[in-house]
């Protein structure tokens, strides 16, 4: 039995080996540790990685005996939703609403909002290498979440997403169904069209999934100074009409017009420019590389 915070909490530990951080492991003088070792050696444990041995037994303890780290996971996790973070980041709010999930694991929020950040940052245009294996894991959270609060809409808008960028089209087409009744015009208007282009099979050639593997094969080529098979690729992508329809993304254009550039090609670098800045205006590589190549 260990208590603390002046006696208001008593935490009864079993046979599960106790995470200490070394400096509080040194310091042992007894056979059982203190309230505060124990407290940081679990919260590191868990923020380290939450899916190590005994973490449910782990978040128990830290949710009946610590308030203070309980209501530090909060802030963090609130201040890494509140702005556009790099993926680092949203791995680790991945790995802190993980903790929650341990400690609420009836509670949809956390599954939910799981999904959501690895549905961020499978699509980001840095972590592209690993946008499978991102994505499916998405798909479990998302599907969790469904199943503890079925109809919530969410989950559905999210999980629909995610399942039609992994080319799962029958269950995109099932989830938009069921959020449809609840979605004001505009977005009705997008999820309507979304359900004709499935029933009518106007889908990108493969899944979006393994085109965003392929472009991150395409950066890396183009690194390595392979421009030509480079180019290729995201010529290829580009021709994709109902794949450029469903995902416009500018960074294919300005990575195409780079690998031209790096060819020798600077007129048709130009062309590739301007499709870039036609999808998003604001996209400032582009814009800056642009002016170079008229200056």
């Amino acid at each position: 039995m260990i208590s603390g915070l002046d006696g208001k909490v008593e935490l009864t530990l079993g046979f599960e080996p106790i995470p200490l951080l070394a400096d509080d492991h040194q310091a042992l003088s007894g056979e059982v540790p203190s309230y505060d070792a124990l407290g940081r050696g679990i919260y590191q444990a868990l923020r380290t990685d939450p899916g190590c041995r005994f973490c449910e037994r782990y978040a128990a303890l830290l949710k009946e005996g610590y308030p203070h780290y309980v209501s530090e996971l909060a802030s963090h996790i609130l201040m890494l939703g509140e702005k556009d973070v790099e993926v680092p980041y949203l791995d680790r709010r991945v790995n802190l609403l993980k903790i929650f999930a341990l400690m609420e694991p009836n509670d949809p929020h956390f599954p939910l909002e799981i999904g959501i950040t690895l549905l961020d940052k499978g699509c980001r245009f840095s972590a592209l290498h690993l946008s499978t294996v991102t994505l499916f894991k998405a798909e479990s959270y998302l599907e969790r979440a469904l199943a503890l609060a079925p109809g919530e809409p969410k989950a559905l808008s999210n999980l629909a997403e995610v399942c039609f960028l992994l080319g799962k089209y029958e269950r995109a087409a099932a989830l938009w169904q069921e959020l449809l009744p609840g979605l004001a015009a505009p977005a009705a208007e997008v999820v309507h069209g979304r359900l004709e282009r499935i029933a009518k099979q106007e889908l990108p050639r493969v899944p979006a999934v393994d085109y965003l593997e392929a472009i991150a094969g395409a950066l890396a080529m183009k690194d390595d100074g392979e421009y030509i098979e480079a180019a290729a690729i995201l010529t290829d992508i580009m021709s994709d009409a109902f794949f450029a329809c469903e995902f416009p993304m500018p960074e294919i254009p300005y990575l195409l017009a780079l690998c031209c550039i790096d060819m020798g090609g600077v007129g048709d670098a130009r062309t590739f420019l301007r499709q870039a800045l036609k999808i998003n205006p604001d996209f400032a590589e582009a814009k800056a590389t642009l002016e170079q190549l008229q200056a």
